[in-house]
């Protein structure tokens, strides 16, 4: 089952799942001068110390190669120097992997790949030959230098880049030729790493022709020989101005998103607008990098714009500095453009003629955006420099973000100013109203309550400042107090809830009702209510309901009277009738008759009283 491994030219050993030798190839035999008679069966470690270990040249890859076999544990490649049968010292890449194939799962397969040919081959190849073709393919590429620091050799795009030959830097130092931004520094650092022999690295900012810089990280290491003496300094320069920039340009970003959250809070905080346009074109200045803001605001009245604040402008007028609309100003076309609106150069722009704000202060670029208000624009915002530059998508949005916040400030502070307003005549309302009204809280209690609790309950409101209603609801009132405020619970409003209070000397007011919920994120918080003093026709009712009761007795009084009289006349009349003397019986008949007369007119009160109950009755329900 092994015979396939013969064919192999690798010396291979293989090691049974009990870690003992099963097979050693026909190449190992002939390689190592080992033979199979002698291993067969042999304990892994013995195999090591009797036979392999002597033939491995350094004690550190002995020690890896035995550690692997040991423990059977898989190695890529290592390479190792060890002795053949003919007293040779050749390379070998030593590999080890544990099978998973049967017949052989579980089995060690370890291999000596004999490369010396490779190694030969690539020392035959020149350090210098190496360098030159690395240096070529990598953009300011590869250099070595003398353990002094003497330039041996230096990419031709890096001395392109600098202006220089190697023959320069050769002769006046590398350092000390090349053009750099920071050149003491640089220089006291590369001293530095030659005389302390630690690794170099360091940032150069080289200037280049058509201006600005090119940052290259320049990093190189000394090379030792077996002794430990630098031999030679090797490094590669990379070009990292694209990092570099990518690197500022988010650090920009994220200031410009800090700035805009500091600008959201001091607008939510309440400034006053001056101070936020301020802040503002503060901001714009600072993190867009510019030389001048302005904060300008439209009078579309009269077609221009008037200067509310402004940073970088020298002898403006704040509050009276006027630019003209329309395509008069860079102002006046970006509301007629209804977007921002991008300058690169003024002296050559064609869209709209620039105001005199801006060619006085020899403006040459700009960005303006809207500030927009509730129905129209407020007015626009603008970021200004003296030099030609060109403004990006991302420059724009920070302008505009910038120009949002100053916009919700400005809403905001606006409505608050109307709301302030509004509860100012609410409040003057409210002083001046016969009602009693009042605010109350569900965890504060009364916030405000009108002047007219002082007639209704006798209570200052500064007395009631704090305190529950609840507290002051007579017990007569309580079920239907509790009913109304279930229903308030529920976002519903209360109407006319009539409610017995207790006064501040005592006694008791009843009050009439209106209420409606304070919500706020969806959930009731408190009541506004109006209260209406209803004591006086209270008493009226209950006045009426005495009269209505005094009536029906009244009437009850009329039927029973009319009855007893009618009884004591007949019997009066049946004796007149008795009686011989028909002049006295005439005359008692004729008193009788007038009498009746009279219950008769009763009894037809009687009648009216009825009616009269009825209609009072039904006009008292309506």
């Amino acid at each position: 089952m092994y015979r396939c491994f013969d064919e192999l030219d690798d010396a291979v050993v293989i090691l049974d799942r009990d870690n003992t030798v099963a097979l050693l190839n026909r190449s190992f035999r002939e390689t190592f001068g080992i033979g199979s008679e002698v291993t067969h069966g042999m304990e892994t470690g013995d195999l090591i110390v009797r036979h392999l270990a002597p033939l491995i040249e350094e004690e550190d890859t002995a020690g890896q190669v035995l550690e692997a076999l040991r423990c059977r544990r898989e190695v890529a490649h290592a390479a190792c120097r060890m002795r053949t049968s003919t007293g040779e010292v050749r390379w070998f890449s030593f590999s080890c992997r544990v099978m998973s194939d049967e017949p052989y799962a579980g089995m060690v397969l370890a291999r000596f790949r004999d490369v010396t040919p490779e190694r030969d081959e690539a020392a035959r190849i020149k350090p210098g030959s190496v360098y030159t073709c690395i240096g070529e393919l990598i953009p300011y590429g590869t250099w070595t230098c003398e353990p002094d620091g003497t330039a041996l050799y230096i990419s031709p795009s890096f001395l392109d880049l600098t202006g220089r030959t190697l023959e320069d830097c050769r002769r006046q130092g590398w350092m000390e030729c090349i053009p750099l931004k920071d050149a003491a520094a640089a220089r006291a650092e590369w001293k530095r790493c030659l005389d302390s022999g630690c690794q170099w690295d360091h940032e150069l900012e080289i200037p280049e022709p058509g201006g600005g810089y090119r940052t290259i990280l320049s990093r190189g290491a000394p090379v030792r020989d077996g002794h430990g003496r630098i031999v030679l300094w090797a490094g590669v320069n990379l070009d990292v101005t694209a990092r570099r920039q990518a690197e500022r340009l988010a650090a920009t970003r994220v200031a410009q998103q800090a700035a805009i959250a500091a600008l959201g809070q001091l607008a939510l905080a309440g400034a006053e607008p001056p101070e936020l346009m301020n802040a503002v074109i503060r901001a714009v200045t600072e993190h867009l990098e510019v030389e001048c803001a302005k904060v300008l605001r439209y009078l579309p009245e009269e077609d221009l714009f008037i200067l509310e604040a402004a940073v970088g402008f020298s002898g403006v007028r704040i509050g009276t500095e006027k630019v003209n609309g329309g395509t008069d100003s860079q102002a006046g076309y970006t509301l007629l453009s209804r977007k921002p609106v991008i300058v690169e150069d003024f002296d050559a722009e064609t869209r709209f003629r620039g105001p005199a704000l801006l060619r006085n202060e020899g403006i040459l670029s700009g960005i303006s955006v809207i500030v927009q208000g509730d129905e129209a624009p407020y007015g626009v915002l603008g970021a200004h420099t003296r030099t030609l530059r060109r403004f990006t998508l991302d420059d724009i949005n920070f302008v505009q973000a910038a120009a949002n916040v100053l916009a919700q400030g400005i809403k905001r502070k606006t409505a608050e100013e109307a709301l302030k307003k509004s509860e100012e005549k609410f409040r003057e309302i409210a002083q001046r109203s016969f009602d009693m009204i009042y605010t109350c809280y569900h965890d504060g209690g009364i916030t405000y309550i009108s002047p007219a609790v002082i007639r209704i309950l006798g209570y200052t409101p500064r007395e009631l400042i704090g305190c529950r209603c609840r507290d002051y609801v007579s017990p007569l009132s309580r079920a239907a107090w509790e009913e109304g405020q279930a229903k308030m619970a529920r976002g519903e409003p209360v109407e006319g809830l009539e409610v017995e209070f207790r006064r501040k000397d005592g006694t008791t007011a009843f009050v009439e009702l209106n209420e409606s919920p304070i919500v706020e994120h969806g959930k009731v918080v408190g009541v506004q209510a109006v209260g209406r003093d209803i004591t006086e026709r209270k008493q009226i009712e209950q006045l009426h309901r005495e009269a209505f009761r005094q009536i029906e007795r009244n009437i009850e009084q009329f039927a029973v009277l009319g009855d007893h009289i009618r009884q004591p006349l007949q019997v009066t009349l049946g004796r007149a009738e008795l009686l011989d003397d028909e002049e006295t019986a005439a005359v008692i008949r004729d008193q009788v008759e007038r009498i009746n007369g009279y219950i008769r007119q009763l009894d037809q009160g009687w009648v009216e009283s009825r009616m009269v109950r009825e209609f009072l009755r039904r006009h008292d329900r309506e």
